[in-house]
């Protein structure tokens, strides 16, 4: 069957001005039947304008294209992406570039059926690319769903390809799939409903609003009527932004809607304007018919906004307010109108939601080292208890090294058998939630009837409150293993409430029988703050001294397990450029833009390497990457998350330095594994680094990094013919594994 244009249509960015329609054909022919290739020219030099387009004979070829990214063409690295019509794209608000854009990530789906579960989404958007996260947005009251959820997938693509397809369906109901918003976006949309924006951007929100607006902040001379109809007749404000940011306007008169407008305005006929942007952020809602809008609203209609939170409350308060002197809305309207309030305040219930999702990503990432060539598990969660088990798995953050370190325990029967262990986890997500609940959830799921006489659980259990939920577990060996440490996490803000977490950590310290640390940093790091972070309670302190001896007593290093790449490495040519691995988490705590700044200057010094960027990114990730990904083009030979364990692997191998800039870290798998796949690694001394590497592996500052690059990049057989000091089988399973069986005895 013959596949509808957009299906099997790429835009090709960024390409050389050489570049022709022949060998863009010519590049793209390799993964399929090129029915047309196409430079975009300039009309009036007949210059190529840098971008073009490619269709295909099948869908299919377009998937080819896609996995086999990135592409060069004419020795140029070029971006490649689905030709989305923007119509498909259906809620972004702003105007965006045609480049691909890593951070859009996300999708909003809207219309659930109330049964529907996590699995159920996992396994129909698992169809279109490899899904990293599924958040199901639940009442905080009654425990429903609201009707909407995110999906969270781990590259850009997927995303157009859903974008792309229409008619989706679930359990037999058809749904609504768009693109998240992010939270830069809400801000530009919150500036602009505050009149805070100027610019371009200022004035094309402004052209949404009832009147529109103009260059100068004058009223449009053609109001943009309401889609599909209107809201019950009652005096309006204008409102909106224009060009110079100005905002506001005069009432229109009582009745009519007709009031003068700087940028927004009210609509005509006597219509009650929605906020600026409003007709945009709902481009579909049937205005006719409040009772309609109210269930839009109840099933999460468009709140893919992401925590616009004001637009709603905004929206609510227009129907519920009026200007003195306007008349009354009429009885019928009125009681819609009550009713969308209620509904819209229902749904903003429970505090900003812009607030809920920035907890959400630093809660993704605050108990989670690199997981390693074992990301790809996923992130759910799995239960599973035989009769005669006698070792009690207990992981409330089940993904990353978390995950890895109980699969590796489990792997091994020498360790532990098939029988002889019960597993309990949560999926590894909303991490603060897990912290301050998964004792209550496990108080329920564990089996009173049981034979363990050994529970090992990290460190996100609060293991206090489970001991005392269930005194039967008080008797068994209880382990607590610490991946990381509250006392010295690096939040970007800190708030009074972070304070239990830290507190917890302690008290489940004292309620362990063994604790257990990844690396000696990360135990003298944790006892070294344990004193001040108890120092916050305003009075009535306990004996530091004595509650810290007390768990120095019970504490062990234990170093994580790392997989090691036996793999051997083919020699380089001597000419081959300097190849740097990034493989780090995208955010903040990991410094990627100190990373990044000195390989700015590295390219602004003409110096010739290649960079291969790892790391798992998510709905938002620091700017400083799409900065980098635009500046270092010509140099990239990896951007993103590897689809798989194979091609981590493979990515490693290509490698000469293994790069690290974290402000935070307490163990790092990816810098050993890279190391074992051949690289030199190059890190900060500090954190847990002068534990792991020797002295020559270790850089003070910033400007000693660039040096050791620089000299890397103009000789690269330098740094290749380096040999580190370092015994990479001190972290290996094979030596460790004695001592973990010990633990689980």
């Amino acid at each position: 069957m013959w596949a509808p244009l957009h299906m099997r249509k790429i835009f090709v960015g960024g390409i050389d001005y050489t570049t022709t329609d022949e060998s863009l054909r010519e590049h793209f022919s390799s993964w399929g039947d090129v029915v047309d290739a196409v430079v975009m020219k300039d009309m009036t030099n007949n210059r190529s304008r840098g971008f073009g387009f490619v269709t295909f004979g099948s869908p299919e070829h377009v998937d080819a294209v896609q996995k086999a990214r990135p592409h060069k063409v004419d020795g140029r690295l070029v971006e490649t992406k689905r030709a989305v019509p923007r119509g498909e794209t259906n809620n972004s608000v702003l105007p965006t570039s045609s480049h691909p854009d890593p951070t859009h990530t996300r999708i909003f789906i809207g219309g659930l059926p109330q049964d529907v579960k996590e699995e159920d989404l996992e396994n129909y958007f698992a169809n279109f690319g490899r899904v990293t996260c599924i958040n199901i947005m639940y009442d905080k009251n009654s425990g429903r769903h609201r009707g909407f959820a995110f999906v969270d997938f781990n590259d850009y693509d997927p995303v157009d390809k859903v974008l792309l397809t229409r008619n989706h369906s679930i359990k037999g109901r058809l749904i609504d799939v768009k693109k998240a918003i992010s939270k830069s976006d809400i801000s530009k949309i919150k500036s602009i409903m505050t009149g805070a924006m100027a610019g371009p951007e200022a004035a094309f929100l402004a052209s949404f609003g009832g009147g529109g607006g103009s260059n100068d902040g004058t009223p449009a001379s053609t109001p943009i009527p309401p889609p599909l109809g209107a809201l019950p007749p009652v005096a309006g404000t204008s409102g909106g932004a224009s060009m110079n940011g100005s905002a506001g306007g005069r009432p229109a008169a009582p009745g009519t809607g007709t009031g003068t407008s700087s940028g927004g305005g009210a609509s005509p006929g006597g219509t009650l304007p929605l906020p600026p942007m409003a007709h945009h952020f709902f481009p579909r809602l049937p205005l006719a018919g409040l009772p309609g809008f109210s269930a839009q609203l109840r099933s999460g209609w468009q709140y893919s906004l992401s925590g616009n939170a004001e637009v709603l409350r905004n929206t609510a308060g227009a129907i519920s307010t009026r200007p003195s002197g306007a008349p009354a809305i009429a009885p019928a309207a009125a009681a819609a109108a009550a009713m969308t309030q209620a509904n819209a305040s229902a749904l903003l219930a429970g505090g900003s939601e812009e607030e809920e999702e920035e907890e959400e990503e630093e809660e993704q990432v605050m108990d989670m080292e690199e997981g390693g060539s074992e990301a790809w598990e996923g992130t759910r969660g799995e239960d599973s208890c035989p009769p005669s088990a006698r070792v009690l798995f207990i992981e409330p953050f089940y993904g990353g090294s978390h995950r890895q370190l109980i699969a590796t325990l489990r792997s091994d029967e020498s360790v532990i058998g098939p029988e002889e262990a019960a597993l309990f986890t949560l999926p590894s997500k909303k991490w603060h939630w897990r912290a301050r609940t998964a004792a209550l959830y496990f108080y329920q799921k564990i089996p009173i009837s049981h034979v363990f006489k050994v529970m090992f659980a990290s460190s996100t259990l609060n293991l206090c409150e489970l001991i005392g939920l269930r005194p039967d577990l008080a008797p068994v060996k209880k382990i607590l293993y610490f991946h990381e440490n509250q006392l010295v996490y690096p939040v970007k803000k800190q708030k009074d409430r972070d304070f239990q977490y830290g507190y917890n950590q302690i008290l489940s310290c004292l309620v362990a029988d063994v604790v257990v640390f990844n690396s000696q940093y990360n135990l003298e790091s944790f006892l070294r703050e344990m004193p001040r972070h108890l120092k916050l309670q305003p009075d009535h302190r306990p004996d530091t001294h004595s509650l810290v001896e007390a768990v120095r007593a019970k504490s062990r290093v234990l170093f994580f397990p790392v997989n090691i790449s036996h793999k051997t490495r083919s020699p380089k040519d001597a000419l081959e450029p300097l190849h740097i691995i990034w493989p780090h988490r995208w955010e903040h705590d990991k410094d990627p833009t100190t990373m990044f700044k000195v390989l700015f200057q590295l390219a602004e010094a003409g110096l010739n390497f290649r960079v291969c960027v790892l790391g798992q990114s998510f709905s938002e990730n620091p700017p400083i990457f799409n900065e980098a990904r635009q500046r270092l083009a010509n140099f990239i030979t990896h951007w993103g998350y590897a689809e798989s364990r194979e091609k981590y692997w493979e990515l490693l191998h290509t490698g000469d330095v293994v790069v690290s800039t974290a402000h935070h870290e307490f163990f790092g798998v990816a810098m050993l594994e890279a190391v074992g796949a051949g690289c030199f690694p190059i890190c900060p001394n500090r954190l847990v680094y002068p534990e792991i590497f020797p002295q020559e592996c270790l850089y003070n500052t910033t400007q000693q990094l660039q040096k050791s690059l620089a000299q890397w990049c103009a000789r690269p057989q330098l740094v290749r013919s380096k040999k580190v000091n370092l015994d990479l089988n001190t972290f290996s399973w094979a030596t460790l594994k004695q001592q973990y069986r010990d633990l689980l005895t």
